[in-house]
């Protein structure tokens, strides 16, 4: 990369900066691509170059000038580590509040406290007036594009097979075929990503193209108390679904623009105050599993139903 087309350049700068220094050493010794952990080494580059005040644009210059290895990274995947070592940088240290979790739910969960199953189905925007056979067609259906590409299979399917347009979803179920009993609720770019441990995926944080919903499990509250929070919680859900086990999954619409913006209004914002009411903190990323609707849950023999749909999101109780 040649001097004069960088803040950076090959050689120290003229007032020698320790952090610039950090940065541009990162920039040569970038990981390779394919298995080495370039994806993980491009955010560490973009926050080191972030704290070296290089401008957003120089960062993603110098990031497409030093990518190597057997797989592409597209300029999108530049952009989301650029994207996600900004936003997650406060501008200046501010101490955060402790969530009074317990207040807070006590709250909701008295918002909620005369729902039942019953009537989360009763006041569903779209009228879930058909079999939950056909779950997976009307989910895909009201909530996709035809062309939008969908992980769906179990917790330990990883082949492109599995990352489909979600017509073709709609072909294959409508056609008799079984139906998994995991989606990845975001939309994917159907090619190899790198895991935040340097492995390749096709369903890796890195391969989400539309950052839309969140997922929201809790594992210790009881069902009957599940479905008082969904009735209760102010949150725009587009999505409950029945895992047909203990839990209700919610799909809360987000709509981020980027990894970045997922970062700082999901993983810092939202999921600070849901764990604080006891959700799964595993649950914040963005290509976390969901029950698929529709499924057929193996362990108990029961489907996984549709239980509430509205698919420009809002709380059940306004």
């Amino acid at each position: 990369m040649p001097a004069s087309k960088t803040e950076t350049g090959s050689s120290r700068p003229r007032a020698w900066c320790p952090a610039l220094d950090r940065y541009r050493d990162a920039i040569w010794n970038l990981p390779r691509s394919g298995g080495d952990g370039c994806h993980v080494g491009l955010l560490r580059v973009a926050n080191l170059g972030r704290m070296a005040g290089v401008s957003r644009e120089q960062i993603a210059q110098d990031l497409a000038a030093h990518v190597h290895g057997t797989r592409r990274v597209p300029p999108s995947e530049i952009e989301a580590a650029v994207a996600k070592a900004f936003s997650s940088a406060p501008s200046c240290v501010i101490a955060r509040l402790p969530v009074d979790g317990e207040r807070l739910l006590k709250f909701i969960m008295k918002r909620g406290a005369d729902f039942t199953e019953a009537d989360l189905w009763d006041v569903s925007p779209v009228r879930i007036d058909w079999p939950p056979s056909r779950d997976p067609v009307e989910v895909l259906r009201r909530l996709y594009e035809p062309e939008e590409r969908l992980f769906i299979g179990s917790r330990y399917d990883a082949g492109p097979e599995h990352v489909r347009p979600a017509s073709e979803w709609i072909e294959r179920f409508e056609s008799g075929a079984a139906v998994p009993e995991h989606i990845i609720p975001n939309p994917l770019s159907g090619e190899l990503g790198e895991t935040k441990n340097g492995k390749r995926s096709y369903r890796a944080d890195s391969c989400v193209e539309r950052f839309r919903f969140a997922v929201v499990e809790f594992d210790t509250m009881s069902r009957e108390q599940q479905i008082h929070f969904w009735a209760g919680v102010k949150l725009p859900i587009v999505a409950l679904v029945d895992s047909a086990r203990r839990s209700v999954h919610g799909w809360i619409r987000i709509d981020a623009a980027n990894a970045g913006e997922w970062t700082g209004r999901v993983e810092d914002k939202l999921f600070t105050l849901l764990t604080a009411v006891g959700a799964d903190a595993a649950c914040k990323n963005e290509a976390r599993l969901s029950r698929m609707p529709g499924g057929l849950r193996a362990e108990t023999g029961r489907w996984q139903r549709l239980l509430y749909l509205s698919p420009a999101g809002g709380p059940v109780l306004p």
